[in-house]
Formats: C-alpha cells, structure tokens, sequence
C-alpha cells in the first residue's frame, strides 16, 4: 500500500490541472507553499489556479510578483446536449450567438421532438483540488460554501501539519510531527525530483519561519533548523522575509499593541496573559478588532514565559468576546471542547456570555485546574 506521501506523488505526476485553495484567514504558511508549488509545476505544462477568499495580508504581500490568487472560484465545467439520432439523421449543424442568446440549429429530414434532445452536466475543469493548512472544508470559506459541488466531484489532496485537521480529502499528507506545510512541501517535491529555486526556496522558509515563531516555539524542531538551512543554502532570502514579517510593522497596530500593553494582566503562576481593551481602543488608534491576532504574536515574541493569552473585548451585545492563544495548540482544542468557538491559525475566537473578566477568569482558572 502507497503511504500517502506517495499518493500526493503520483496524483501530481498525473493530473495537469490542479487547483490550490488557501483558507481564508491567509497566512504565510499555507501561501508560502502554493506559490512554491506553482514556481516548481510553472514549466511543465500543468495549469494551476490558486485561489483564496480572504484578503492578502499586507506583511505577505512581498511572496507575490504578479497577480496569481484569485478571490473568487470559476469552476468551469461543460454541458452536453445529447440528441437522439437513432432515428432522426443529423446532416448539419450550425448556431447563432446574438443578443445574448445562442441558437443551435440542426438540419435533418425528419422532426426533432422535445424528447430526443437531453441536456447534462459533464466533467469540472480542474483534475484535482489541492488544500494547504485548512483544517477543514470550512476553513477555505465562501470558496467551498459557493461550489460545494465541485468538491464532491473532484478528488482532494489535503496537506496539514495541524492535529485538528479532519481528513477530508482522498488523500491526506497530513503529518501533525512538521513544524509546518512547508516541512510537508519541501519533502514533496524532494519525492518529485524538484530542487528548490530561489523563489521556492523563500516561500517555504516564510512558511516555516511564521509557525515556529521565528524559531522561538515548540515546533522549532532538529527537522525544522536543518530545513531552515538547507533553504537558505538554496538561496532563500531569509532578510526579505524577517524584515517583511517582523521589521515592517504597521504604525496603527503597533499603537493598539501599546495602549493594551498598559493593561496587561499577567497570572505569573499559569503564566496567562489577560487583555481587556475598550472601545477608544480601535478609534484612537485607527483599528478593529481584526488587528488582534498581530497583538497576539507581539505578545508571544515579546514574552517567552506567556504560554496561554487571552485578548478580549466587548462585541454588539455588551458581551465579552475573547481571542486566545496558546504556545502548544493542544491547549486551545481542550479549551474550545469546554467553551466552544472557532479555531483558525492557531488562535481560539470565543464568544462569551459574561459582561465581566473576573467571572471568565474564574470558568477559564477552574477548567486549568479540573482538566488540564
């Protein structure tokens, strides 16, 4: 039996028109390897489309040199009208495309009746869907909640590192040991005889650097330092990337991340980091909510001793909201089972019923201390 690097192998090696869908809360691993992936197919004659509902973060955008992520998916796809000759002969056939409407004609001595004319659906376009980092199909968004149709018609290749990821494909290269998709890719494409170009090279390392933290968390493994130096030595350009994801910060988020800095909260005993920010938050600082997860891994590279943080606000209805992270994602799923929520790159969104920190300090203290 094939192991499932092998599989991946072969439906690459076979399959010309593939389609890599990213989930929608992009990050630098998952477009890190679709554009390695369509550098390393770029000259052997295959079509690839990549595709991705969510915006490009602005820290990301230095991977791309043209535009080649589609937000939205055209599944193209034929349609047949099949006419039943076995009686009525067909001696020509011609149409006419005007005023929007396309006119097909069909000469025959016979009568062509309603019955004799079929129409039906044929094969999609695309030979086989590529996922990279997504979970789940739901993670990919409105890509998947638009074409649902295409996903069942046409095989998936469902490449993870995350232990949470719930096999969705015909294959599944999910290896929850990698330190990230890139460590996956890279061994990909050492199976299909691909060496890594610069332009490879540097998109893999992005991703590698983004889930190991910049080689500060848990998943800095032995594997993941000597991919880091194989890259490199393939001409990555690791100075581009630190100074792109780390160096270039934006003015706005950077003055959100001082004002709640201020307030930081931290239980020195299970080393949590508590955030409450207000309203004037985001108003004075010219920010939203979704600049909290860049809050988030400040936190993280500020403070190694923080293995858990939560960042919270109060949403439409007067009720808390929180953002957590946690330095082993093992913790988050435990949490989620408990209070439920979403996980998307490694960050646990809640929504809560309290109006007040203490009370979802006491759940979240009582569920460390009974389960974890």
């Amino acid at each position: 039996m094939l192991s499932p690097l092998q599989q991946a192998t072969q439906a690459l090696q076979k399959n010309n028109r593939l389609l890599i869908i990213l989930p929608e809360n992009l990050n630098g691993d998952a477009l890190g390897c679709a554009l390695a992936l369509n550098e390393a197919f770029k000259n052997s004659g295959k079509k690839i489309d990549i595709v991705c509902a969510g915006e490009i973060p602005e820290k990301l955008k230095f991977l791309i040199d043209q535009e080649i992520i589609k937000d939205k998916l055209t599944p193209w796809r034929d349609f047949i009208i099949s006419i039943d000759t076995s009686v009525n002969k067909i001696s020509r056939l011609r149409y006419e495309n005007n005023s929007g409407t396309l006119k097909i004609f069909l000469t025959t001595p016979q009568k062509v009746e309603e019955k004799d004319v079929r129409l039906e659906s044929g094969q999609f376009f695309y030979d086989l869907i590529i996922t990279l980092d997504a979970p789940d199909l739901e993670s990919l968004g409105r890509v998947f909640e638009e074409n649902t149709e295409l996903f069942f018609n046409k095989p998936i290749l469902n490449i993870d590192h995350q232990s949470s990821n719930e096999y969705f494909g015909e294959i599944n290269l999910v290896e929850p040991t990698a330190a990230s998709c890139s460590q996956i890719i890279n061994n990909l494409l050492g199976e299909l005889k691909i060496t890594p170009t610069e332009k490879i090279a540097t998109g893999l390392l992005c991703g590698l650097i983004v889930k190991t933290q910049s080689f500060q968390n848990n998943k800095t493994t032995p594997q993941a330092l000597n991919l880091a130096s194989f890259l490199i030595n393939q001409g990555a350009n690791q100075e581009k990337i630190i100074y792109n994801l780390y160096k270039s910060k934006p003015l706005n988020k950077l003055r959100l991340w001082g004002r709640l800095l201020g307030r930081l909260d931290f239980d020195e005993q299970r080393k949590i980091a508590w955030l409450l920010s207000q309203p004037d938050d985001f108003t004075q600082t010219q920010s939203t909510t979704s600049d909290l997860p860049f809050v988030a891994e400040e936190i993280f590279e500020t403070f190694p001793q923080v293995e858990l943080t939560f960042l919270l606000w109060l949403d439409e209805n007067n009720t808390l909201a929180a953002l957590a992270q946690a330095r082993q994602i093992e913790l988050l799923q435990k949490i989620n089972i408990e209070l439920g929520g979403t996980i998307k790159n490694d960050k646990l969104l809640i929504k809560t019923p309290y109006t007040d920190v203490s009370a979802l300090k006491d759940q979240i203290n009582s569920l460390l201390s009974s389960n974890f």
